[in-house]
């Protein structure tokens, strides 16, 4: 009966895509975009004049995708700060370095995906943020959990990204963590 109870549940959560935590992606969603503003170099990033802020996902979860879109744009209203955005929804099938991107925002996949996500923002010198901490271990650059506190996390090997420059101010508020230390 257990065997049958977790069989169904790992079902579904393939069917269904994976469970998202609303109070994490609101969160994501609305500090994400300003930290990327703290990226000294963010001029250079820009697309047509507009920042573009690309939401990268596995077909079950577009919806998800959807919803942390309408939360940037509720939370925004089309400004990251000076700067006007567009926001596309990329699926990994569809993720290439062609993609149009100043910054990817990475929902949960495969580690092949993930990889593939990484490598593409590293070239582009591009930060990518994780909606998972555990995906910084696959190359993306920042992740946000909320635990006793609000946590930021940055991948060690965007320290030395020559197209990313972040504030020093940033830099003294995150945790620094490598691919040995997840």
């Amino acid at each position: 009966m257990i065997r049958a109870l977790l069989f169904s549940t790992l079902l579904i959560q393939l069917l269904f895509g994976y469970n998202y935590d609303d109070l994490v992606l609101k969160a994501q969603s609305s500090i994400f975009p300003k930290i990327m503003l703290l990226d000294k170099k963010v001029q250079n990033k820009l697309i047509d004049n507009k920042i573009i802020y690309t939401i990268v996902y596995d077909t079950s979860d577009y919806e998800t995708a959807l919803h942390v879109k309408e939360y940037i744009n509720t939370t925004f209203k089309g400004y990251f700060g000076k700067y006007p955005y567009k926001i596309n929804l990329v699926d990994f099938s569809h993720l290439s370095p062609n993609t149009e991107a100043s910054a990817l925002y990475v929902l949960k996949s495969s580690t092949d995906n993930i990889k593939k996500a990484a490598d593409i923002a590293f070239q582009k010198g591009i930060v990518s943020f994780s909606y998972d901490v555990n995906n910084l271990k696959d190359g993306l650059a920042l992740s946000l959990m909320i635990e006793k506190s609000t946590i930021l996390y940055l991948n060690k090997k965007y320290l030395h990204v020559k197209n990313i420059d972040f504030i020093d101010s940033l830099l003294s508020m995150v945790k620094f963590i490598d691919k040995n230390s997840i």
